[in-house]
């Protein structure tokens, strides 16, 4: 089976299994390989990376369906690509055990070969990313890569990741490429509040916040790049000093959307740290 054939399959099972079904839920951990890990963002509760069967299981079958009264329910927007690896953007629902709500847009990366997962990466974002995008085009579950609009994404991606260091020239020629009416997601923080939307509020967002908060500059290495439709997503860590002396580390996930060659919306989610290299503050020094 094809990578990306597989690993819709096992998404299928998994949002089924999380849905409720017990059942298939175990059947997703039967496809994950003997010594497959999963990562999830670092929280008070989780301890990641989970490796082996019995790790991913107790996690999945035992812990994350006890959270929720009626299971967590997902619906899929789009889903990106490279060789050996598959990327879901979804949105989840669950009521917890206390009566709250629950509400996230996640990504999920599979990896996978051989009929097997042999990684699990999420990534959280914020309430309702992609539905306010979702148009029915781009990079649905059915897309075809738009050439075109992938190579764009690219350059802005560069672009941004050398403005973030200091290259102001770098930073102006990311910023030059966004859409006029462009929107900007980030996961909800104290400093953060999503959708930037046009370019003018983006641009401020990044001159008078991001850049100021980094004197020294963010750094960021990437490890996977993935593309669907009109969509780019990198994977990577990141590191940075902040103004307070604080230090920055993650490992996110920035997303891309290309429309009549400017970037119409771009998503940022946050995974767990050192989920790629456990040496985090190399990037900073190489």
């Amino acid at each position: 089976m094809k990578s990306r054939e597989f690993a819709q399959h096992a998404f299928a099972v998994l949002m089924r299994g999380l849905a409720g079904s017990r059942a298939d839920i175990n059947c997703f951990v039967d496809l994950f390989a003997p010594d497959a890990r999963l990562w999830l963002p670092a929280t008070p509760n989780t301890r990641s990376p989970y490796v082996g069967d019995a790790a991913i299981r107790s996690l999945l079958v035992d812990f994350v369906p006890a959270l929720y009264r009626d299971g967590l329910h997902m619906k899929l927007y789009h889903v990106l690509e490279s060789d050996d690896r598959v990327l879901f953007q979804f949105q989840d629902y669950g009521v917890r055990q206390d009566g709250s709500e629950y509400h996230n847009s996640p990504c999920i990366a599979l990896g996978v070969a051989n009929d097997q997962i042999t990684g699990f990466w999420e990534y959280w974002g914020g309430p309702q990313f992609f539905e306010a995008c979702f148009d029915g085009s781009g990079a649905g579950p059915g897309a075809n890569v738009d050439t075109q609009a992938q190579a764009i994404a690219e350059l802005a991606f560069c672009d941004l990741q050398r403005g973030l260091t200091g290259d102001a020239a770098a930073m102006e020629s990311f910023l030059a490429r966004l859409a006029d009416d462009v929107r900007l997601w980030f996961p909800p923080t104290p400093n953060t509040h999503s959708p930037y939307t046009g370019r003018a509020a983006a641009a401020k967002l990044f001159r008078e916040l991001l850049l100021p908060m980094y004197p020294q500059g963010l750094f960021t290495r990437r490890f996977h790049t993935l593309a669907g439709g009109s969509r780019r997503a990198f994977e990577m860590q990141s590191f940075g000093v902040r103004a307070d002396s604080s230090e920055y580390i993650n490992s996110p996930c920035l997303c891309i959307d290309i429309k009549q060659d400017k970037i119409a919306a771009l998503w940022e989610h946050w995974g767990g740290p050192g989920c790629f290299d456990p040496n985090l503050r190399a990037i900073f020094t190489t």
